[in-house]
């Protein structure tokens, strides 16, 4: 669900037993495989091999097994010192989500135990940006601000309906009536992570992570996917897709610790995939929504914005679908070159170093590098966050 930084785009719309994880063994899993040992030159961050076909986001081992390693293309393309990019992501961290911060967008309360990413210009809390928040808080290991906000989450946006709401009050009332999967889907993916890097019951609001990732999985799965074209919805009730909801990176580490209903990922993976080739136009450029088969789209929006990190993510994390760097990646690249402005087109558009060569890559890594950080802007906020991390070589598969 579209969050807004100066543009008011919100709209309405959102238990198995766990298996194998991405983190865990390789057994168990039927998630489609890369080339086993097949090393492939990636993009400007590296080359990955081993079990997955080659990203550029490291090495690694077993279907089911994270990379060894992360690009970091602040070293590798800009040419900063490992020292200078962590000081960078943690000052961004520090200043977006410091609640005492004059510049941040993370906010504590109404309870005791339980915080918020506030939408600053709509004055209310979106199922994204929350979503946003947990995911940059497991990949820089604040567990405090992790259990806050799924606190914040249950306590207000789990309606009991099977669906998480996609926008409340800063209070946790006025509630919308139903959900978006934008947000549920970076919520499963980060409590799957969570689960992996913490253990369960860890933190300080003792959250089975594990759990709570497959009850959000379950709504994901039986509320918001079609099941004739295995995509996600735009909303539980529509007969459209917002391309930018299409996380094929997110479907494989789904099938691999939702391991009963691995064969449904699997399939979302192939038709995310796929779909992405098909909606995209003559620039890379994503509409705002389309129908399930690519047709009748919509002029792009801020949603739009997404495409190309998600995207990306899935080029350097499994490397498994030649497109996205062969194709995609210049064409998106060459149409973005003089339109890479803002937080969040810039956090978003600078992982293209994964996929281009450096000397085309290096400008947009740069442009993230010397961008402010956007303070108090609620949607560039969180995309230069997401931006940052995977740049940074931070977002990992836990």
């Amino acid at each position: 669900m579209s969050g807004s930084g100066g543009t008011n785009t919100g709209t309405g719309g959102v238990s198995a037993g766990t298996g194998s994880s991405i983190a865990g063994s390789a057994g168990g899993s039927s998630a489609q495989g890369g080339s086993g040992g097949r090393s492939q030159t990636g993009g400007s961050g590296g080359v990955a091999s081993a079990g997955r076909s080659g990203a550029s986001g490291g090495s690694a081992v077993g279907e089911c097994a994270p990379p060894t390693s992360y690009a970091n293309l602040f070293v590798t393309v800009s040419g900063k010192t490992q020292a200078d990019s962590d000081q960078k992501v943690a000052t961004a961290w520090s200043t977006l989500f410091n609640p005492s911060g004059s510049g941040t967008i993370f906010f504590n309360g109404p309870g005791a135990d339980e915080s918020y990413v506030k939408d600053i210009y709509n004055n209310d809390v979106r199922s994204e940006g929350m979503s946003y928040g947990m995911m940059a808080a497991v990949q820089l290991d604040h567990q405090t601000e992790f259990d806050r906000l799924w606190t914040w989450v249950k306590k207000h946006m789990a309606n009991g309906t099977g669906e998480i709401r996609w926008s409340c009050q800063t209070s946790g009332s006025g509630c919308a009536s139903g959900g978006a999967p934008d947000g549920e889907e970076y919520m499963a993916t980060a409590l799957i992570f969570a689960s992996h890097r913490w253990g369960d019951s860890t933190g300080p609001a003792k959250i089975a992570y594990s759990t709570e990732a497959k009850w959000v999985l379950d709504v994901v799965r039986t509320k918001y996917f079609n099941t004739q074209y295995h995509l996600i919805k735009f909303v539980s009730n529509s007969n459209n897709v917002d391309p930018s909801y299409v996380l094929p990176a997110f479907y494989k580490v789904w099938a691999c610790f939702d391991t009963e209903n691995a064969a449904f990922w699997t399939e979302a993976v192939t038709a995310g995939r796929a779909y992405m080739q098909k909606v995209v136009d003559g620039n890379g450029v994503c509409p705002y929504q389309a129908s399930f088969t690519a047709t009748n789209p919509q002029a792009a929006n801020s949603d739009s914005l997404r495409c190309v990190v998600n995207l990306m993510m899935d080029w350097y994390l499994f490397g498994e679908d030649p497109w996205q760097k062969d194709t995609y990646a210049p064409k998106f690249g060459a149409y973005s070159s003089s339109r890479n402005n803002g937080g969040a087109a810039v956090g978003c558009n600078a992982t293209l170093g994964f996929a281009l060569p450096a000397s085309s890559g290096k400008p947009f890594v740069d442009k993230l590098w010397s961008t402010g950080i956007p303070s108090g802007n609620y949607w560039d906020g969180v995309l230069y966050m997401l931006g940052m991390l995977h740049v940074s070589g931070n977002f990992r598969t836990w």
